[in-house]
């Protein structure tokens, strides 16, 4: 299973990366809900794919995610990462890092694990 939700992760990071909108029916369940700092929150598919779409149209990511912790059960847990890179505007060259620490609750579905709830802020140095 750990495997399973590595490959989820790493598709994650290439819907950002890559600004692959086409991979967002991949990792979302239909009814998810994603809540993230400063973004209204976006709940099923159709309105997470507008979300993505917005932002990944202005900004360039170069994201790193780390997985830290991992409960599964049956068909439902979650997970918790620390993601890494840089976010900047479409043009410009970045000037520094940032970090972002993220909740996933994932759920299987028709035998594939996909997130079903997304939480995330930014990092706060300690």
């Amino acid at each position: 299973m750990e495997s399973e939700i590595k490959n989820l992760l790493d598709a994650y990071q290439r819907v950002l990366n890559e600004a692959n909108v086409d991979l967002i029916k991949n990792v979302f369940s239909n009814d998810a809900m994603v809540i993230g700092q400063p973004f209204p929150t976006a709940t099923g598919i159709e309105n997470i794919i507008k979300l993505y779409s917005g932002f990944l149209s202005k900004l360039n990511f170069n994201v790193q995610f780390e997985l830290l912790e991992m409960e599964l059960r049956d068909d439902l847990g979650f997970i918790r990462t620390h993601s890494r890179g840089t976010i900047v505007p479409k043009g410009q060259t970045p000037t520094g890092s940032e970090g972002n620490r993220e909740i996933f609750i994932v759920k299987k579905i028709q035998g594939a694990w996909k997130f079903h709830r997304y939480i995330f802020n930014a990092e706060v140095p300690g």
